[in-house]
């Protein structure tokens, strides 16, 4: 991948700035970097709260992904940094999409703890003749821990606690990409075999699973809008390593529970890969990433509801990814590569909702 230029590493340590990323600024104010030391990190998500953070990342000199918590460091309300991250799975494991509850009781990650395959198949999806993928193995499950402050209590980033306590899914298929509703009493994610999976959600006590989508081929990484009344996924719906983004309505029965979907919309359809969709708090907007630019080069996009109204967020070489709001709105998380090395990284900017067109 191509990255920046040593004359924009240099304007931008002397404070100057380039025209074109003159329209990011006017987006997400002042990029702060909040890991580093790591291989790669990325997929992060805020506690209710807005003090902790919960991501992924690759330690120096290991392979797979484990997971992580780290409290976010406040000064004159904004984000400053991070303190050091506390590892919460267990070594020969792989962990990805860590989520907090809405009530703040309660984490979710997905994990291989106990059923790692060393010799397992890594391929998963991947844009034809491409380096980036993400694979799924069958020792995937997904694993609730409560009361997790109390369970990292007096931990350091030297320590490595499993908070793996409970599995919320036993089988021989892969169970991943899991999120909280904004009541906590559900959680979406993403169950298959292979390159075929489809979105599920279940009680947050890992009871009454109810498959949302059927088509053939992938559907994945689902999140509840904040009203909890719909989901929004991605899907390769036509077979043809490109991402769509989709929205469902979820159908409720007179209890209250989650029996099926009705009205799925597909809000992009084109000729590029668009994933990693997220709501805004307002619940009327969309953020993703999309190789519009090119693959060495994914940017992070907005949409009103409807897949209209699309606008650019991020304007910098690399790969922007995996955007996600704090509660508040205020703030975009991100994975990027623009960290001085040019590993994938966790940054946290403060964000200024685009103009309508």
């Amino acid at each position: 991948m191509r990255y920046l230029g040593i004359l924009v590493l240099l304007l931008a340590a002397c404070g100057c700035a380039s025209q074109k990323d003159q329209p990011e600024r006017e987006l997400v104010g002042d990029p702060v970097q909040l890991t580093s030391g790591f291989e790669r990190a990325g997929e992060a998500y805020f506690s209710p709260d807005q003090q902790w953070m919960i991501f992924q990342a690759v330690p120096k000199g290991e392979h797979n992904y484990q997971m992580y918590l780290a409290r976010l460091r406040w000064n004159a309300g904004a984000v400053v940094g991070a303190n050091p991250p506390i590892r919460i799975s267990p070594a020969n494991s792989r962990n990805t999409c860590g989520f907090f509850s809405p009530d703040g009781r309660s984490i979710i990650f997905a994990s291989t703890v106990g059923k790692e395959i060393p010799d397992e198949p890594t391929g998963g999806y991947q844009r034809q003749g491409r380096n980036y993928k993400w694979s799924f193995p069958t020792g995937m499950e997904i694993y609730k821990c409560d009361q997790w402050r109390a369970a990292i209590a007096g931990a350091d980033s030297l320590d490595h606690l499993n908070l793996a306590d409970t599995s919320l899914t036993s089988n021989n298929v892969y169970d991943a990409e899991c999120a909280f509703s904004p009541d906590s009493k559900w959680i979406c994610f993403t169950r298959g075999a292979g390159a075929d999976a489809d979105i599920y959600v279940m009680k947050a006590d890992g009871t009454r699973p109810v498959q949302i989508t059927t088509a053939q081929g992938y559907d994945g990484g689902p999140f509840f809008s904040p009203d909890g009344k719909r989901l929004v996924y991605r899907s390769d719906r036509q077979g043809n390593d490109l991402l769509q983004i989709f929205t469902c309505d979820l159908v409720f029965d007179a209890d209250g529970n989650i029996t099926g979907s009705a009205n799925e919309r597909q809000l992009t359809d084109d000729g590029n890969v668009n994933w990693g969709p997220y709501w805004h708090p307002d619940g009327r907007h969309i953020i993703y990433a999309t190789s519009k630019h090119g693959h060495t080069n994914y940017e992070l996009y907005m949409m009103d509801d409807s897949g209209r109204n699309q606008t650019r967020v991020t304007y910098h070489d690399g790969a922007d990814v995996l955007p996600v709001f704090s509660p508040d709105g205020k703030w975009l998380m991100w994975t990027s590569k623009r960290s001085a090395d040019g590993s994938a990284q966790i940054f946290i900017g403060r964000f200024a909702m685009p103009e309508a067109k």
